[in-house]
């Protein structure tokens, strides 16, 4: 299904770095906001027509509620660099990529130990893993490493916006079909050799909002984590896996433990380390125990009894995923902010 529609633009409504969105009256009278990006497109103004792809919301799919323009005129992308996103289709355009810039960087072989990498299958995961950091150790340098499994432009993310705003991210890097970082790697890989010539100490490999999920055991777009966390293994990295827990989902498969995770770390060849945090409810954390023990003869799991109650107090207005807030699904936050205080304990051991 490809559905597009006409429509005349009847309001602005926001103007951000890259991208614009206003408000569209189609020809049926229907009303909605639509997302019109300055990377491939010009600036729409009011009373302009546009045509729009509607095809996402449509079918009901968790896109924001938001339509997208398709570029209405010439236009020319500045980019010098000659690496194609959205190759071969009728919206590719190019970036300048850091192989580009510093080839020299890229060919020699990696090792990873002295850098901690962190792994989300989801991008509700980054937010209060970085604040519990930085509010620790401000100093630290964190590299949000974003690739494509969920949606694909950078600055639609505002988790991403609000942190490096405020500073609690200091470099956000995109890789695969993902764009609008701060810089741009062909993957997750050379993304963590260029972390390195930054200084990080913590990068966090993370999708965007928008993953794909189909109930099926492998039809997710996280399964792609196992085969970067064996690409980080293989070149001496050891891995943080922040596991997806919850109590509040009403869907059976991502209750407790998300069948997603229980997928990777199946069958995903290399360790990975899985902070567990004691939850005040005994029986939830029990359960989760019990399930995750089943991996400790190829996983390294690792108790968190203790977080910072202040740090929760005073993030929790931020904090949100599949709609619900912290007080709606607080295990699924306390288990983030667990493996962000083991992501501490490791620094203060180097």
């Amino acid at each position: 299904m490809f559905e597009i529609k006409k429509g005349i633009v009847k309001r602005e409504c926001e103007l951000a770095n890259g991208y614009q969105v206003v408000e569209v009256e189609y020809e049926d009278k229907d009303v909605f906001l639509a997302i019109n990006f300055l990377d491939i497109n010009k600036k729409v103004v009011i009373g302009q027509e546009v045509l729009v792809n509607i095809t996402a919301r449509k079918l009901k799919l968790g896109t924001g509620g938001y339509d997208y323009i398709l570029p209405t005129d010439s236009f020319c992308n500045l980019s010098k660099g000659h690496i194609m996103k959205l190759r071969y289709t009728p919206l590719q355009f190019s970036v300048l990529t850091e192989e580009e810039k510093n080839p020299e960087l890229f060919n020699r072989v990696p090792s990873f130990d002295d850098l901690i990498i962190v792994v989300c299958e989801l991008h509700s995961m980054l937010l209060p893993i970085c604040l519990y950091l930085k509010e620790f150790y401000r100093n630290m340098k964190i590299t949000a490493i974003i690739n494509d499994w969920g949606m694909l432009n950078a600055k639609l993310s505002n988790n991403l916006r609000f942190l490096k705003e405020n500073h609690f991210v200091d470099y956000i890097i995109t890789c695969q079909e993902a764009f609008n970082g701060d810089f741009e790697c062909i993957n997750e890989i050379n993304s963590l050799i260029f972390s390195q010539s930054l200084d990080t100490q913590v990068a966090i490999i993370s999708p965007l909002p928008g993953i794909v999920g189909t109930g099926t055991k492998f039809g997710f777009s996280a399964y792609k984590a196992v085969n970067v966390i064996e690409d980080i293994s293989r070149f001496g990295g050891k891995v943080v896996f922040p596991v997806r827990v919850s109590k509040s989902e009403n869907r059976e498969r991502h209750k407790f433990i998300s069948h997603h995770s229980l997928t990777i770390l199946s069958y995903v060849n290399s360790s990975v380390e899985i902070p567990i945090f004691e939850f005040e409810d005994k029986l939830f954390f029990t359960r989760v125990f019990r399930v995750l023990n089943n991996y400790r003869a190829k996983h390294n799991l690792i108790h968190i009894d203790e977080i910072d109650d202040n740090i929760i107090v005073k993030y929790k207005p931020l904090l949100k995923t599949m709609g619900r807030g912290f007080e709606e699904d607080k295990e699924y936050f306390l288990q983030l902010f667990a493996t962000a205080e083991y992501i501490l304990r490791k620094l203060q051991r180097r």
